[in-house]
């Protein structure tokens, strides 16, 4: 494994643990200014969003272990392609479940930084 892609993991997990644990400065570091999520139900979300709705209680995540997570390198960006048993509650009703995740990374300033993300739910079989 490359030092690059064990930098985009290590802020990967940092990123997880943040979101599991509430650390809003950890992701408000980590999340692009200009951070967009595609949601498994087809919502776009953006980084005030996340922050927002975690500051407020209305969104929680709950820790999580990704499983055949894979690091693509292109320069300066990084996809981070992974399958997500994710736990995610907003309002109350749960909206996590079984994800296949892509996760877009971008190094600036010396620093991974993630700037976009899309869900897609696995279909049951």
């Amino acid at each position: 494994m490359s030092s690059r892609t064990a930098e985009v993991l290590k802020t990967d997990n940092a990123r997880i643990q943040a979101r599991a644990s509430g650390d809003l400065q950890t992701l408000s570091r980590i999340y692009a200014d200009d951070y967009v999520l595609i949601t498994a139900e087809g919502d776009v979300r953006f980084k005030q969003d996340q922050i927002g709705e975690l500051k407020s209680g209305k969104l929680h995540f709950a820790p999580l272990v990704p499983v055949e997570r894979r690091v693509r390198l292109f320069g300066n960006v990084a996809l981070v392609v992974s399958r997500d048993p994710a736990g995610i509650v907003r309002n109350g009703q749960q909206i996590g479940g079984d994800l296949r995740m892509v996760r877009v990374y971008v190094r600036r300033e010396g620093r991974w930084q993630l700037v976009s993300a899309q869900a897609t739910r696995v279909a049951p079989r």
